[in-house]
């Protein structure tokens, strides 16, 4: 499995995108042989993409990026409840320390974090290094 961030969904989606080509190959060349196998992806990483492709391509390329996730049988997501929320709460408090303050991760890169390591998924498809400096590995690389 590999876990999915909004970078890697917008630069697949917006040819403009710096990282378009990056992520279109490894989608290719790397996802499409089932080489890490299924895709795993959050509700809160959906909606980061969906926003972004709405406010920077408009509400077509949006909800045909919905539509496609919706129909994928190769990406698995993962739906925040309760518990995966207050665990994400518990990983955002370990980084309020002055030795961890420079890592400025959001709350929805913590929840993504939880749900890799719930999930045991090293590798996430990002162009973030916040994965990397929380630990895991980054693709492409």
């Amino acid at each position: 499995m590999i876990f999915v961030d909004t970078g890697a969904w917008y630069a697949s989606e917006a040819y403009d995108d710096e990282n378009h080509e990056r992520a279109t190959a490894f989608l290719k060349k790397d996802l499409a042989t089932n080489k890490y196998g299924a895709l795993v992806t959050s509700d809160y990483i959906l909606d980061e993409t969906l926003t972004l492709l709405r406010s920077r391509k408009g509400a077509s390329a949006a909800l045909g990026f919905a539509t496609k996730i919706k129909k994928s049988k190769s990406v698995e997501l993962v739906w925040i409840d309760k518990e995966l929320f207050d665990k994400a709460l518990e990983e955002l408090s370990k980084f309020d320390s002055e030795e961890r303050k420079q890592r400025d991760y959001s709350f929805t890169d913590c929840t993504s974090f939880t749900i890799m390591r719930d999930l045991s998924i090293s590798t996430a498809f990002t162009f973030d290094n916040h994965f990397q400096k929380a630990g895991f590995r980054l693709a492409p690389n």
